[in-house]
């Protein structure tokens, strides 16, 4: 009788391993894909930030200088290798892009550009998307924490070297 106690309570374990590393395997994809999406919007913003530069190089008040000192923060965030550094990054791109769409507020010419709507009204489209790759980002990581501190799991995410992931918060800008 205690050999099957103990057969059923190995069985039980061995079944709670296989299902918390599906468990995990699952949420880890999931903030993984999440991640991959929300890259591919931060990238599309890095892309429109060329055009952009190359449109605030016309303005008096901030020049070549200033399209220069943008192009390279673009550089810099597609060179960052940790999501400390990417926020940081990204805040300070959001910064900048305020700044220059403030400048331009100020010209009654480039407020009726097309080019520059245009290029105002995707940058918006994309910043709303990027807000909830965000969101979806940091859904998924909550998520993958969680479950990854809870006794038992936490016992076997350990096991199992599933490392927790990090929130990326930046603000909107604009």
């Amino acid at each position: 009788m205690l050999i099957w106690f103990l057969f059923g309570f190995m069985c039980a374990l061995v079944i709670l391993f296989a299902a918390a590393y599906f468990k995990f395997a699952a949420l880890h994809k999931a903030v993984v894909r999440a991640k991959l999406r929300f890259d591919v919007q931060r990238k599309l913003r890095r892309n429109l930030i060329s055009s952009l530069a190359l449109s605030a190089s016309s303005l008096p008040e901030l020049g070549k200088p200033f399209a220069y000192g943008l192009t390279k923060l673009k550089d810099q965030c597609e060179q960052s290798d940790t999501i400390a550094k990417q926020i940081a990054c990204e805040a300070e791109i959001s910064k900048t892009l305020q700044e220059l769409f403030a400048q331009v507020a100020k010209h009654e010419e480039l407020e009726t550009d097309e080019h520059l709507k245009h290029l105002r009204k995707s940058l918006m489209g994309i910043e709303n998307r990027i807000v909830g790759g965000k969101k979806r980002y940091n859904s998924a990581v909550r998520d993958y924490n969680t479950l990854a501190k809870v006794f038992p799991l936490s016992v076997i995410a350990r096991l199992l070297e599933f490392e927790p992931f990090e929130y990326f918060d930046f603000d909107k800008s604009l």
